[in-house]
């Protein structure tokens, strides 16, 4: 059931070199959301008149965790909130992952798309599952490293690599793609920046895969179209209908 909620700020942690990990008091949403799932958090008295959505990073019975990674104003202005102050956050909102009981499963996330995929490492392992990840980002200093910190606590085996820089293990995701049996999972999921999932397409779109869709929202509702995709089922809003997709139904030639 989708809420408005004021939510203070908990904690706002500086977790790489341009994201924060903001945790937020929460109840209503923190109660439902589901791995997937994002929310619309109001930039308003940050002088912004359209909310900023976020996937749910985390969530404890009182409170919800999001990271925000700074790339214009409204992200900035949430970047710099204090302990105390509130926003209005609406969710949750979309549908989420869908989780096979003892799966499987290696998640593939790129920058700030990793953060979608938190939540379903945990739901996988309490549904007696296995979850493999292989995290992409373009330097070192953009590591969230808080971040890669509470997915060693969940996923068997966690692979970070980095495009260029000083990191041992060096390239994109699609090379560390290249190093692993693909017969040993059941299930793939996948988040980052849409270059990212279209180059997975070749690998995974004959494969059990789902991925969550970053798009530009004005509403996150659905009334506005403004986020609509194309599918083999026709036209699909990316913050109503989903926005986790599989990737076999996806036009990637549309995007």
């Amino acid at each position: 059931m989708t809420v408005s909620e004021n939510c203070a700020v908990i904690s706002n942690k500086s977790v790489s070199i341009d994201g924060n990990l903001i945790t937020f008091s929460s109840e209503k949403i923190a109660h439902s959301a589901l791995p997937g799932q994002f929310v619309e958090v109001s930039c308003s008295d940050g002088g912004m008149l359209l909310r900023r959505p976020f996937s749910v990073y985390d969530t404890t019975a009182e409170s919800l965790s999001l990271f925000v990674k700074s790339v214009g104003r409204g992200t900035r202005w949430l970047g710099g909130l204090r302990e105390g102050e509130k926003v209005n956050i609406i969710g949750p909102l979309g549908k989420g992952f869908s989780i096979d009981e003892g799966s499987r499963s290696l998640l593939i996330g790129g920058g700030c798309g990793v953060a979608s995929l938190r939540l379903l490492s945990k739901a996988i392992v309490e549904a007696g599952g296995e979850c493999d990840a292989i995290f992409g980002f373009r330097k070192r200093e953009e590591i969230p490293e808080t971040i890669v910190g509470d997915f060693s606590r969940t996923a068997r085996r966690l692979t970070v690599t980095v495009d260029s820089g000083d990191y041992p293990v060096r390239g994109n995701v699609m090379d560390r793609l290249a190093e692993i049996e693909f017969d040993r999972y059941g299930r793939y999921y996948c988040c980052g920046p849409t270059a990212m999932l279209r180059a997975l397409v070749p690998l995974l779109s004959l494969k059990t895969t789902e991925v969550s869709l970053e798009a530009k929202m004005a509403c996150g509702l659905g009334v506005c179209y403004g986020c609509t995709i194309n599918t083999d089922r026709g036209g699909k809003r990316v913050c109503y209908d989903s926005p986790v997709f599989t990737m076999k139904e996806v036009e990637w030639n549309d995007l």
